[in-house]
Formats: C-alpha cells, structure tokens, sequence
C-alpha cells in the first residue's frame, strides 16, 4: 500500500502502537491514553497542579478529549478535578495516592512496551523516531493551518 498523505500514515502507525500499548496495560485497567494523564500528572513541577488548559496543552489534547480521558481515572478515584483556589471558574486536576499508586504499577507493563517496540523497531530508529515526532509536535503547534496551494 502507498501512502502518499503524511497524516494518514502517522494516524495509522498512532493508531497500531496505541492498540500494542493499551494491551501491555490492560492487566491494569487503563489505556495508554489515560497513562500518559497520570504519567504527566506525576511528573508535573508546578506550584499548583495543572489547570485543564495547561494539562490539554501538555498533553497535546482538545479540551473535550482530556475531559473524555479524565472522567474514568476521576471515577476510579486516581485524580482529582478541582476549583482553583483563587478564582473558582479554573479547574485543577491534581492526582491522587490512588492514581500515583496506579501509575507505578503500570510503569513495569509500559516500560515492557516500550522495549518490544525499541527492539522491534531498532534502539536507535526508535529513539530518533521519538526525537522526529516530538520536533513535528511542536513545529505543528507553532506553525498555521496552510490552505492548499498556498
């Protein structure tokens, strides 16, 4: 199959690493989206916890699809959407015990993906990939929406 659109291709390959991913976690109930929610809690270094705005941004999500991430790890008591203390319209999620406790479990089984991949894939290639991807991510960010011909 040739794949003349750069964004199908990399939507196919997301897609493919998303299922390889979400099935090393299943033991532990969560997605590998719902992962990196944890994993980018756990890791946050600001004074407060992250706003939505900041945690969308972070994450790279649209408001409505952090929200569709945040609802079961809410429900299953991992993290916490919280009123900023100063101004009450801003949420905070900030991650709970639970949800820390969660994370560190799921770390073994994601690491595990991640070597497969790196092995499968080549160490080096992989890391690269890694380097190429987030370099796109944040070209993209900074770069407007081009209309074609343009």
């Amino acid at each position: 199959m040739d794949i003349q659109c750069t964004c199908s291709a990399l939507r196919m390959a997301a897609r493919r690493l998303s299922q390889d991913y979400d099935a090393a976690l299943a033991p532990e109930g969560l997605t590998v989206s719902q992962y990196a929610v944890l994993g980018n809690l756990a890791k946050w270094s600001g004074d407060a916890p992250p706003s939505m705005t900041e945690l969308s941004d972070l994450l790279g999500l649209d408001r409505t699809t952090l929200a569709h991430n945040l609802r079961p790890l809410e429900r299953d008591g991992f993290l916490a959407v919280l009123p900023d203390a100063r101004d009450a319209r801003l949420r905070r999620v900030a991650l709970t015990a639970e949800g820390r406790a969660k994370r560190e479990r799921c770390l073994p089984l994601w690491r595990a993906a991640q070597d497969r991949f790196d092995r499968s894939f080549g160490t080096e290639e992989a890391r690269a990939l890694r380097a190429s991807l987030l370099a796109l991510a944040r070209h993209t960010e900074a770069a407007p929406a081009a209309t074609e011909g343009d």
